[in-house]
C-alpha cells in the first residue's frame, strides 16, 4: 500500500511520479531532493521573518510600541509549523503577543541583554507536543530566536544611547539657560547658535531676533577686534579676560570682561564648529565687578561644596569649595560618577532612596561619613536638590556638602563641658556638706577643749582634731574651685610645708606596691600660690605618676632651689628668664611616653586611658595653674625609664611662709571663753535667731551662743524662722541663717527681714564663699561666716556686732 506524505502542518503533498520504479539509487536521490528543498523552505522562512524584524526595528522611537507588535505578528512564521506557534515579548513595562498566546510546557526563550542590563524577554511556545522522537523546537529555530533577541537588544541599546544623548544636551542647555552671566555661541558662518535668557537680559535682544542672525551687539569700531578674537578662538586658541566694548539694544555701551573658547564637537575634529563666548559685566574703568560678575563667582565664593549631577550620576559641576573640601581638583572628577569621587558607605545604601526623594521635587537633607582623596574620612552634611529644565522635567541633582568636622568636636567638647560642669556642680555641693559636717566637729571640739583644765592630757589630742579638720577644709577648696565656687587666693607659702602636710594623703592615696620618696629640701622654698591650688597640682601630678607605675616601681616627690643663669635656659612651653627659683619635682619609674604623647600631654581633653577612664583635664589643669601663677613647667620623659615633671615659681624672699599661726596658713584662734562678769552681763539680755538646716550645725551654734550667755531661738528654714521672728517680735537681736537652705535660704530670708524688721543684723553662713553671693547681698549683710568656723569666730562676730 502506498502512503501519503504531509508537511509538518499537516497539508498532503503530491507524490511525484517516479520514471524509474525499483531502483533504490534513483530512490534515495529523490528522497534527498525533497528534503533539500523542504529545509531551503525552511531556511527561507526564517530569513523572512528575520527581515521583518528589522524593518520592524527602523521605525522611529514613537513608533516603539508598533513595531514590537509586528514582531510579536511576524515571529510564527519563521518556525516549522505557524500554525502551533504563538510569541511574546516583554520589554520593560510593555508585554505584547500573539493573540489567544498562552503558555505550554513546549517553550522557548531568550532573554533581552543591552550592556550587561536584563531588558526582557522573547518567548514563544508551541499548543501541541512535537512527534515522538523529535524535539519541541530545532536548533535552527533556536538561533532564529535568539537572532530575534539580540536584535532587540542592540535597537533597545541605539534607543537608551540617543535618550541618554538627548537628555545630556538638555541637560547642558539648562545649565546655559540657567548661568547668571550671558552666554552665546557663534558657529563658522558667523551665525549666532545660542543665546541665553541672561544675554537678552543685559543687551536686550530676545533670542528670538539674534538666533540664526550675525551678533547684534558689536559697534562699526568693534567689529574688527572682534573678528580678530573669532579668528583666533577658530584656530582652537583660548581666551580669558578679554576687555571688550558691547552695545546694548538701545545703543549704549557696556565694557565688558570676554571669556572666548572653541567648541569641537568631537576632541579629534580640526577645526571648532562654533566658538562659545562668556561675557561678563565690568562697568567701570577701576575694576569693580558689578552684579553680573559676583552672580558668576557666587558658586565659587561659597564655603559648602556645590556638585551637579546628571541623571547617571556623573558630575557636571564641581566648585572651588569642593576641590578643597574632598581633594579632587575640577578638571579630575568632570564626568566622573559622584559615589567614586566622593564614596561612603551609608550613601551607597541609601543612593536609590535619596533619589526617590529627589525626583518627587523634594529636598533631601542627611550627614553621612565621605572619604577625602587622601583616603582619609570625616563626616559631611550633605543636601541634595532636583535640577529641572526650562519644561519642568527633572534633568539632575545639585549637591550642597560641608565638612561637620569642627562642629562634631564642639559638640563633643560641649558635651564634655557640661559633664565638667555637672561634675562641678556635684563637687561643690559635696564640699559644702563637707564643711557643714567639719563646723560640726570643730564646733564641739573647741567647745572641749574650752571645758577642760590646762593641764588635761587630751589638749594636744583635741588640737590635733582641730588641725585636722583646717586641713580637711584645704582639701575642700579644689572641690569648690571645681564647682566654680571658690576664688585662688594667693599668699606667700613654702612648698615644703606645702608638701608636708599633703605628704600623709599621698601615702594613703598612692598603692603599696609603689615606693613614695619624699624630700623637701633642707632651703625655704616660699612662693606666691593659692595654697589649694598647689595642692591640686601635687594631687594630678601624683595621680598621673600612679596610672604611669603599672606593676612595682617609685614616685619621687621633692623640693629645692634653681637658679636660672643667662648661659643655661630651660626649655618646656616657656623659656624661664634668669633668676632664682623654687622647683617641685615629681619623677616616677613609669612607661615613659613616646614623642607624640608628651607633644600633646597639656592638651585639654586629651588622655591616653581608656573611654570611661579619665576626662584628660588633670595635667591640662597643671598646665593652666603654673602658668596662670607666673611659673614654667618642664617635662622630661622617655619610653620604659619614666617620666619627670619640673616646675619653676619665682622665689618669694622675705615674706612670711605662711607656717606660722594665723588665717594664713590656715590655722583659726581658739575657742573665746566668756568671763563670769560678761556672761552675767549678756546671759537672758540678747536673744539670737539660728537659721540651718542642719540639724547638727545648728545644736552646735546654739551650745556656743547659750555657753556665751545668749538665748538662742532655732529654725531650719526661712519659712521657719518667719513665724519665729513674728511670734518673738521685739526680742530678737540678731539672725544667724545659712544661705542654701529649702523652702527658703538665707538671701530670701534678708530680704524679708529688711522689709518687715529694718536695723535687725544678720549674719550669712555657707559652705561656699561670700564672693558668691556678689557684692551687693555681702553689703546688706551685717557679716558673714564661712563654714567650717570654731566657736571663737562665732562668738568674736555676734559680739562685733551686737556691741556696734
Amino acid at each position: 500500500m502506498g502512503s501519503t506524505v504531509q508537511d509538518d502542518d499537516g497539508t498532503p503533498q503530491r507524490p511525484s511520479p517516479n520514471p524509474f520504479p525499483g531502483d533504490p539509487y534513483l530512490l534515495w536521490l529523490e528522497n534527498a531532493l525533497e528534503e533539500g528543498r523542504a529545509d531551503l523552505k525552511e531556511r527561507v522562512k526564517e530569513l523572512a521573518c528575520l527581515f521583518a524584524v528589522d524593518r520592524a526595528l527602523r521605525r522611529a522611537d514613537l513608533q516603539w510600541r508598533t513595531s514590537l507588535q509586528e514582531i510579536v505578528d511576524v515571529l510564527p512564521s519563521g518556525f516549522r509549523s505557524p500554525a502551533q506557534i504563538s510569541a511574546r515579548i516583554r520589554l520593560g513595562n510593555d508585554e505584547l503577543m500573539t493573540e489567544g498566546f498562552r503558555g505550554t510546557e513546549w517553550r522557548l526563550a531568550r532573554r533581552i541583554i543591552a550592556e550587561d542590563d536584563l531588558l526582557g524577554e522573547v518567548e514563544v511556545t508551541r499548543s501541541h507536543p512535537p512527534k515522538e522522537g523529535e524535539n519541541a523546537f530545532s536548533l535552527e529555530e533556536e538561533s532564529l530566536l535568539a537572532s530575534v533577541a539580540d536584535r532587540l537588544a542592540e535597537a533597545m541599546g541605539r534607543i537608551r544611547a540617543e535618550d541618554e544623548l538627548r537628555r545630556g544636551q538638555a541637560f547642558q542647555k539648562a545649565l546655559i539657560r540657567a548661568a547668571p552671566i550671558p552666554l552665546f555661541s557663534v558657529g563658522r558662518d558667523g551665525k549666532v547658535l545660542v543665546w541665553n535668557p541672561a544675554a537678552e537680559q543685559v543687551f536686550g535682544w530676545p533670542a528670538e531676533e539674534v538666533c540664526g542672525n550675525s551678533l547684534p551687539i558689536l559697534g562699526e569700531e568693534d567689529r574688527e577686534e572682534f573678528t580678530e578674537m573669532r579668528r583666533r578662538a577658530s584656530q582652537g586658541e583660548t581666551l580669558a579676560g578679554v576687555h571688550f566694548t558691547c552695545r546694548t539694544h538701545d545703543g549704549s555701551p557696556i565694557a565688558v570682561l570676554l571669556s572666548i573658547s572653541p567648541v569641537r564637537l568631537a576632541p579629534d575634529d580640526a577645526q571648532p564648529s562654533a566658538v562659545f563666548f562668556a561675557v561678563e559685566d565690568f562697568s567701570d574703568q577701576e575694576g569693580i565687578w558689578t552684579t553680573k560678575r559676583f552672580q558668576a563667582r557666587l558658586l565659587d565664593s561659597v564655603g559648602q561644596a556645590v556638585i551637579a549631577t546628571d541623571l547617571r550620576g556623573r558630575i557636571v559641576y564641581w566648585n572651588r569649595a569642593a576641590e578643597s573640601i574632598y581633594g579632587w581638583r575640577s578638571t579630575d572628577v568632570m564626568g566622573r560618577d559622584i559615589l567614586d569621587v566622593t564614596p561612603s558607605p551609608g550613601l551607597e545604601a541609601e543612593a536609590e532612596s535619596i533619589t526617590e526623594v529627589v525626583r518627587s521635587g523634594e529636598h533631601w537633607t542627611g550627614e553621612f561619613e565621605v572619604r577625602h582623596r587622601d583616603g582619609s574620612t570625616f563626616p559631611a552634611l550633605v543636601t541634595n536638590a532636583p535640577i529641572h529644565d526650562e519644561h519642568d522635567r527633572f534633568v539632575g541633582v545639585v549637591s550642597v556638602s560641608s565638612d561637620i568636622s569642627r562642629t562634631r568636636n564642639l559638640e563633643a567638647q560641649l558635651r564634655q563641658s557640661q559633664k565638667m560642669e555637672a561634675l562641678g556642680v556635684l563637687a561643690g555641693g559635696i564640699a559644702h556638706d563637707f564643711n557643714n559636717l567639719l563646723t560640726v566637729i570643730q564646733g564641739h571640739v573647741e567647745l572641749m577643749l574650752g571645758g577642760l583644765p590646762s593641764n588635761s592630757p587630751l589638749h594636744e589630742d583635741m588640737q590635733e582634731v582641730i588641725s585636722a579638720t583646717h586641713r580637711a577644709t584645704r582639701l575642700t577648696r579644689p572641690l569648690l574651685a571645681l564647682g566654680r565656687r571658690q576664688v585662688g587666693a594667693e599668699r606667700a607659702v613654702d612648698l615644703r610645708t606645702c608638701l608636708a602636710e599633703i605628704e600623709p594623703l599621698l601615702r594613703r592615696l598612692i598603692p603599696s606596691r609603689i615606693e613614695v620618696r619624699v624630700d623637701p629640701g633642707s632651703m625655704p622654698a616660699t612662693v606666691k600660690a593659692d595654697p589649694s591650688q598647689l595642692d591640686q597640682i601635687i594631687m594630678n601630678l601624683a595621680v598621673n605618676a600612679v596610672d604611669a607605675v603599672e606593676r612595682s616601681g617609685a614616685i619621687s616627690f621633692g623640693v629645692d632651689r634653681c637658679t636660672i643663669t643667662p648661659e643655661s635656659s630651660l626649655s618646656g612651653p616657656w623659656e624661664a628668664p634668669p633668676g632664682t627659683y623654687a622647683r617641685f619635682t615629681v619623677k616616677d619609674t613609669g612607661t615613659g611616653m613616646s614623642p607624640e604623647v608628651a607633644e600633646r600631654i597639656f592638651e585639654p581633653f586629651f588622655t591616653t586611658k581608656a573611654a570611661g577612664h579619665g576626662t584628660g583635664l588633670g595635667l591640662s589643669t597643671v598646665f593652666g595653674i603654673v602658668g596662670q601663677g607666673g611659673g614654667h613647667l618642664r617635662l622630661s620623659t622617655e619610653p620604659g625609664v619614666g617620666t619627670t615633671f619640673e616646675i619653676l615659681w619665682p622665689l618669694v624672699e622675705g615674706e612670711g611662709s605662711g607656717e606660722g599661726a594665723g588665717e594664713e596658713s590656715g590655722e583659726r584662734p581658739g575657742p573665746v571663753e566668756p568671763g563670769p562678769n560678761l556672761r552675767s552681763q549678756l546671759a537672758g539680755a540678747a536673744t539670737v535667731l539660728v537659721v540651718d538646716d542642719g540639724p547638727a550645725v545648728r545644736k552646735v551654734i546654739r551650745r556656743t551662743l547659750e555657753r556665751s550667755g545668749y538665748h538662742v531661738l532655732t529654725a531650719e528654714n526661712g519659712t521657719d524662722a518667719i513665724a519665729l521672728q513674728e511670734e518673738h517680735a521685739g526680742r530678737i537681736r540678731l539672725v544667724i541663717c545659712d544661705v542654701v537652705m529649702p523652702q527658703m535660704g538665707g538671701i530670701e530670708l534678708l530680704t524679708h527681714l529688711e522689709e518687715t524688721s529694718p536695723g535687725l543684723p544678720v549674719v550669712l553662713t555657707s559652705g561656699y564663699p561670700d564672693r558668691e553671693m556678689g557684692d551687693g547681698i555681702r553689703s546688706r549683710a551685717s557679716g558673714f561666716l564661712q563654714k567650717p568656723f570654731g566657736p571663737g569666730d562665732l562668738v568674736r562676730l555676734v559680739e562685733e556686732i551686737l556691741d556696734a
